[in-house]
């Protein structure tokens, strides 16, 4: 009945067509997710549905959980190294394989989330890493709890890139700035929580009890997304798969119609999209200037998170006041990622992520100068460090936001996962180098460092050409 031409918007969205609400056109710096994509134009023209809260709030459910379990080990490290009579270095393959673990799921995961769907990979990779997490707690030696925590990684990693993919897809586009970052927030609460966890089931129960109740919750959460997680509409109109009416109609039950949306014409006989690759040269500026980024900010967030407490150590701080200043330091982080994606939905992600870059480079700089300092400051050091952590998880949040926005449906998966290896590449480097640095140099150069990846950073997100756009007070806002 149709051809694949122009199709009046009604006709598509409906059998019997209602009156069409016009939405503004998007604006041009946004082409890749903009194009051919029918189902998210009917998501735009509605109202936020309990469907859509439920993904929001499972995902960041999920990365709560997970983000708790992963953060267990450096809880109990010290607990475990008494145990087994082994030294930091005998046991940095247990910390080091589980960056490594993390870098290969999120673009192999990713993938695969492009060619089978958003839901079997996010069930898959929960359970497998709750099963991996569980087994940690059997572990009678290094290379067994490494093996187990480089499998532990990769389901993280495999599972950060489709949650983003099915959020942003399940979203309306003037929501998806805050759906993002409030997902990406569940990473630092369960770090936070860990923290709880660990210093009352350490005592009681030993360092296997942390493994136990950090693999038992995501497992529980697995089969509560098993049952009710619905797959991407825009994922399951683009592969020509049967159900879109169905996850439309579980959406807006209220609506009495028939929805049908006919697959974007480039849909080839065996599901795999003309547009499903992100190495095309249509992508290459998007994708260089976003690697980039990611790879300038995993690298001094990482650098600050590994190092952080040593260099402020060897900036004369007390460990003690070192320690605690993590908890600032991640509230900052926590507020910012909110903060920042709000912000970002209402003015667009290039004003906002260039300021927080600058910002960023602007407090490791000065926490460089303190540190060629004999006496420097304490509060002036705990300040920048709380401040530059604030920054970086701000744009570490847009990051994701930006590059499920870049990247169509065809490929969101996959690139939002290419972006997420990076980003871990650089924090294992950022590991080796900051040790390098601080063991050979000195704290300041380790802070000085640091801003340089910031400038860089900076560079990536101005050379970006799809940033979310701004949104006009009062569009979209039904």
């Amino acid at each position: 009945m149709f051809g694949t031409g122009s199709v009046p918007l009604c006709l598509m969205a409906r059998v019997r067509c209602m009156p069409e609400r016009r939405m503004p056109a998007p604006a041009a710096s946004s082409p890749a997710i903009t194009r051919g994509d029918p189902v998210a134009d009917l998501i735009d023209e509605r109202s936020l549905s309990r469907l859509q809260i439920l993904v929001v709030g499972m995902m960041a459910a999920i990365l709560v959980l997970e983000g708790l379990s992963l953060q267990m080990l450096s809880y109990a490290t010290p607990a475990i190294l008494a145990d087994w009579q082994v030294t930091e270095l005998e046991f940095s393959p247990a910390v080091g394989l589980t960056k490594f673990g993390m870098a290969a799921g999120a673009l192999i995961g990713a993938k695969f989330g492009d060619w089978w769907g958003r839901k079997p990979l996010l069930v898959g990779t929960t359970f497998l890493f709750s099963i991996a997490t569980v087994s940690c707690a059997a572990a009678g030696d290094v290379p067994t709890l490494a093996a187990l925590r480089l499998v532990e990684g990769a389901a993280f990693g495999a599972c950060f890139p489709n949650a983003a993919a099915l959020v942003a897809e399940w979203m309306p586009r003037r929501a998806r700035s805050q759906a993002i970052g409030i997902m990406t927030a569940g990473i630092p609460v369960g770090g936070m929580l860990g923290a709880v966890i660990a210093m009352i089931v350490i005592e009681r129960w030993g360092w296997q009890g942390c493994f136990l109740i950090g693999g038992f919750l995501p497992m529980a959460l697995g089969f509560l997304v098993l049952w009710s997680m619905p797959e991407s509409p825009s994922w399951t109109a683009r592969r020509a798969k049967a159900g879109l009416s169905a996850l439309l109609v579980r959406a807006w039950p209220k609506e009495d119609s028939s929805w049908v949306v006919p697959p974007a014409p480039d849909v080839q006989k065996n599901g795999v999209t003309k547009a499903g690759r992100i190495l095309t040269k249509a992508n290459a500026r998007t994708n260089i200037a976003l690697w980039l980024c990611f790879f300038m900010n995993g690298f001094a967030v990482n650098g600050l998170i590994l190092w952080g407490t040593t260099a402020l150590t060897g900036m004369g701080l007390d460990l003690k006041v070192a320690i605690g200043l993590g908890v600032p330091y991640n509230i900052a982080s926590l507020a910012f990622t909110l903060g920042a994606s709000f912000v970002a939905a209402r003015f667009g992600t290039r004003i906002v992520v260039l300021t927080l870059a600058a910002t960023t480079v602007v407090a490791l700089a000065m926490s460089a100068v303190l540190g060629l300092s004999e006496t420097p400051s304490t509060i002036g050091i705990g300040a920048l460090y709380i401040a530059a952590g604030g920054f970086m998880g701000g744009v570490q949040a847009l990051l994701v936001v930006l590059a499920a926005h870049a990247y169509p449906t065809e490929s969101r998966s996959t690139g939002v996962g290419a972006c997420s290896t990076v980003g871990r590449v650089s924090g294992i480097i950022s590991g080796f180098a900051g040790g390098a640095v601080l063991s050979t140099v000195s704290p300041a150069l380790f802070f000085a460092a640091l801003a340089g990846a910031a400038v860089f950073l900076v560079v990536g997100a101005m050379l970006t050409d799809r940033h979310m756009p701004a949104r006009s007070p009062g569009i979209g806002t039904s």
